[in-house]
C-alpha cells in the first residue's frame, strides 16, 4: 500500500513537471527572442536563459522519476528514456547558455546555433519516445488511444527535427500532435496514473 501511494505521488509529480517544462521553455524562449531588438544582452534575456536552464533540469527530472515509477518493467527500455531526456536537457542547456556570447555582429549565427540545439534535443526526445511509448502501449500501462497519440506526436516531432536540421526550417504545425499529447498525458498522470500503479 505504501509503495502504491509513493508511486501515485511520483506520477502526479511527473505530470506537474511535464506542464512546468512546457511553461519554462516557452516563456524563457519568448523572453530571449523579445530581447533580440537590443544590441546587448538584456536582463530579460538572462531571466529567459534561467528559465530554459530550469527546463533542462525539469526534463531530466522527468526521465529519472519515470524510471522510479516503471523500474519493475524492462529496465533497458526505461533507462533508454532517461538517457534520451539527459541528452535533451544537455542540448537545451547548451542552446540556452549560448546567448551569453550574443553580439550585434553574431546575433543571427548564435540564434541559428540555439535553434539547432533545440532541434537536436527534440530529435533525441522524439526518436526514443517512439520506442518508449510503444513499449508502454504493448504492456497496457496506459490507455491505448493516449499512447497512440503520443507515438504520433513524437513521430511528427522527429519529422520536424530532421527537416529543421537538414533544411534550417520546418513547419510549426508538426508540433501540434505532440503538444496535444503533452497536454492530456500529464493531466492523466495527475488524475489517474499508470495502470501498473493500481495492480
Amino acid at each position: 500500500m505504501k509503495t502504491m501511494k509513493k508511486t501515485r505521488v511520483l506520477e502526479r509529480f511527473i505530470g506537474v513537471l511535464f506542464i512546468l517544462a512546457t511553461l519554462t521553455y516557452g516563456i524563457g524562449n519568448q523572453m530571449i527572442v523579445a530581447g533580440l531588438k537590443h544590441n546587448s544582452l538584456t536582463s530579460g534575456q538572462i531571466l529567459g536563459m534561467g528559465l530554459e536552464l530550469l527546463n533542462s533540469a525539469i526534463v531530466i527530472g522527468i526521465g529519472v522519476l519515470m524510471f522510479q515509477v516503471l523500474k519493475n518493467y524492462d529496465k533497458s527500455v526505461i533507462k533508454g528514456y532517461v538517457v534520451s531526456r539527459i541528452i535533451e536537457g544537455f542540448l537545451l542547456a547548451v542552446g540556452a547558455i549560448s546567448i551569453l556570447w550574443i553580439t550585434e555582429s553574431n546575433l543571427s549565427s548564435i540564434m541559428k546555433f540555439k535553434d539547432l540545439c533545440f532541434s537536436l534535443a527534440m530529435l533525441s526526445l522524439g526518436a526514443y519516445s517512439l520506442r518508449f511509448f510503444w513499449y508502454l502501449l504493448q504492456n497496457h500501462i496506459a490507455p491505448k488511444w493516449m499512447m497512440m497519440l503520443g507515438i504520433f506526436g513524437y513521430l511528427t516531432l522527429c519529422i520536424y527535427a530532421v527537416q529543421f536540421t537538414i533544411f534550417g526550417e520546418a513547419s510549426m504545425l508538426l508540433f501540434i500532435p505532440g503538444g496535444v499529447f503533452e497536454l492530456f498525458f500529464p493531466i492523466y498522470l495527475i488524475l489517474k496514473g499508470y495502470r501498473a500503479s493500481h495492480k
